[in-house]
């Protein structure tokens, strides 16, 4: 009786352990199952992640519709099987454009079933017929195989909508039946959606940017184009007619521009060079129809760096220049017309210091004297000014001239150094030099003493105690003589520095009893640049004196 209560409880427990097993096998089964999902939902993820990241950066900055659907179809491949995928597009109501990869043998038949489903489910989104009269047909690929019996059993249409107009019809077809289920379906619809909607947004954007740029471009009075890499004008502004002479109520071609410019410069040649070389250009001054022009000529590029066009604005100098000209022709006279009897004065002035000891008894002398070395005095003054105005007149119109010979640099120094020793004397200043015995160079003689009295004038001037010194030294490196005259004056503020060799700048930190007119340094600048060199000045700021460099190349 023991024996079969304990055969009896072993049964029970192994029919306990029996059924726990079987419970815990399902659970795991289900665990496993509901994990696979799990990771092939997963997967579909990672794989819809990545071809939207991929469609994304191949699309990048682009608007172009062809293009953005063939990237699409060309992505589909890492989501799903096919045996073509295809892409429709119509471009007016006559012409359609098919594009297909076969990804796997198919036949003719095949291709134009897809063609016909893809142009039906298009009708139907349009809501109206579509009777092309032409068919833009290419297919890529596998070879077509008529030998085949393949029909579409399994596909389904994904239309590509942008800013809300249809832009084209994705196909994908399989012989398989039941090949596509909704789930493939969505996730494609989804990838096609995002891409579409990315570009949507970036169309916005652009095209908000573009009427922005369009209105500013439209307001310019100097005239504005934008070209494209097939010369092809894209974008004008109302301006380019008033400057060309071109008719108002006319279209604007390319022609247009190209004929406005004949014989002037050949404006596509021009874009060419700039878009080849990646660099802006300028064209000097053109006449175009008694108009004085000048052009300037600049690659456009994308976001990505890429040029895709150029720009040219079309500048109208005809008001400049005839400014320019009436000043030039105006400094010409002023000098002629005064130069005549300030030199007369001058004679004058001389003569009478002269014949001093002929005057009548009674009279003083000194201070006839006086007098007349004030009159001496001025009229130097004078002819000095009038013939800076000539020397820049002659510097601005490209017609300064140069005597250029070997000579001693060192001597020039020295003798324009005692030339202004009694100025300086009066004021209780020294002057120092320390030059080489002999420096040759080939240099103007008597323009280079001319900046060097300017500069040792200036420091005299604006000194009034310490002393001036005035150095030469040679920069091998550069192959250049620099001479350099420092002096323990008033100093210039550090705003003022780039303003010294302006025409006609007076600084506002000198003091009024100082100030000049600024030509002698202009002068002193063209000068020095006619012989190839630099003239700089540098100081610590005001009261902490000031030094003037200036450079000439040393000539074999």
């Amino acid at each position: 009786m023991i024996v079969r209560i304990l055969l009896v409880i072993d049964l029970i427990m192994l029919a306990v352990v029996i059924f726990g097993y079987i419970f815990s096998s399902l659970k795991e089964r289900r665990y496993l199952k509901k994990a696979a999902e799990q990771s092939l939902e997963l997967q579909q993820k990672v794989y819809q992640a990545e071809v939207l990241k991929e469609i994304n950066e191949r699309i990048g900055y682009s608007l172009d519709t062809n293009k953005i659907v063939e990237i699409i179809t060309s992505s589909l491949g890492n989501l799903l099987e096919y045996d073509t995928v295809s892409s429709m597009m119509l471009e007016d109501e006559s012409k359609v454009i098919f594009k297909c990869h076969v990804e796997n043998s198919v036949s003719h038949e095949f291709i134009e079933e897809v063609k016909k489903k893809t142009l039906e489910a298009y009708s139907a989104i349009l809501n109206k017929e579509i009777h092309p009269g032409a068919i833009d047909e290419s297919v890529t690929g596998n070879l077509l195989d008529d030998g085949l019996k393949t029909t579409v059993e399994s596909f389904f249409n994904l239309p590509v909508v942008i800013s809300g107009k249809l832009v084209g019809l994705i196909n994908v077809a399989s012989s398989e039946k039941g090949r596509y289920g909704d789930e493939q379906a969505s996730i494609l619809y989804t990838i096609t959606n995002q891409a579409a909607t990315a570009v949507s947004k970036l169309q916005a954007i652009l095209e908000s940017e573009k009427g922005k740029l369009s209105a500013i471009i439209y307001s310019l009075t100097d005239g504005v184009i934008t070209v494209g890499l097939n010369n092809q004008l894209l974008v004008y502004n109302p301006a380019v007619k008033k400057i060309l002479g071109l008719e108002d109520d006319k279209e604007l071609t390319m022609f247009d521009i190209v004929d406005a410019l004949a014989g002037k410069v050949d404006i596509r040649t021009k874009i060419e060079q700039a878009t080849a070389q990646n660099k802006n250009m300028v064209v000097p001054e053109i006449i175009v129809k008694d108009k004085a022009l000048e052009l300037g000529i600049a690659p456009v590029k994308n976001p990505l760096g890429q040029t895709i066009g150029a720009s040219v604005v079309f500048h109208d100098v005809t008001s400049e220049k005839s400014l320019e000209k009436l000043r030039q022709e105006f400094t010409a006279m002023m000098v002629h017309e005064l130069r005549a009897p300030l030199t007369a004065v001058r004679w004058s002035s001389e003569s009478m210091i002269k014949s001093l000891a002929a005057v009548q008894p009674g009279a003083d002398p000194k201070k006839l004297k006086d007098t007349v070395v004030t009159i001496e005095t001025a009229s130097n003054n004078m002819l000095e000014l009038v013939n800076d105005l000539l020397d820049v007149a002659k510097i601005e119109a490209g017609k300064f001239e140069l005597n250029s010979q070997e000579a001693d640099l060192s001597e020039v120094i020295r003798e324009q150094s005692k030339i202004f020793q009694n100025q300086a004397e009066i004021k209780h200043l020294a002057i120092n030099l320390d030059v080489p015995e002999k420096y040759l160079i080939i240099f103007d003689k008597i323009r280079i003493a001319q900046v060097l009295g300017n500069l040792i004038s200036n420091a005299i001037k604006y000194t009034d105690n310490g002393l001036i010194e005035i150095g030469l030294r040679a920069d091998s490196e550069n192959k250049q003589a620099v001479v350099a005259i420092k002096d323990s004056g008033v100093g210039i503020a550090r705003e003022d520095v780039s303003q010294l060799f302006s025409k006609f700048k007076q600084l506002k930190s000198v003091d009024r009893s100082r100030k000049g007119t600024g030509l002698g340094l202009v002068v002193s600048k063209g000068i020095v640049e006619a012989h190839g060199g630099k003239i700089w000045a540098e100081s610590p700021g005001d009261n902490l004196g000031s030094t003037f460099y200036f450079s000439l190349p040393i000539k074999n």
